[in-house]
């Protein structure tokens, strides 16, 4: 799978997350979608994973440009049907 991290999706600015899946890239699947309309800068996505205690998380951070506010999500990707937010901090 493929977890990618976009700022515009149909010519609207936002905050969007969507994976893709390597052998079917037309089954993809948005994780979130936030329609706003602020531009992001210094994105950076991660996944961590303990194989041991079968966790599997999305690690996403990023600038809100203009106001300025550092924002790092955190979601449990684990399940493949259900994909939880887990922590969400935003910061000046």
């Amino acid at each position: 799978m493929y977890y990618i991290l976009t700022n515009k999706y149909e010519e609207k600015l936002g905050f969007f997350v969507f994976k893709m899946l390597e052998n079917d890239p037309m089954k993809s699947k948005f994780l979130i979608k936030w329609r706003n309309k602020l531009d992001i800068g210094d994105p950076n996505i991660y996944v961590l994973r303990n194989i041991q205690k079968g966790l599997k998380e999305l690690i996403i951070s990023y600038k809100s440009i203009f106001i300025n506010t550092y924002n790092v999500i955190v979601m449990d990707i684990s399940v493949e049907d259900e994909q939880t937010l887990i922590f969400r901090h935003e910061s000046f």
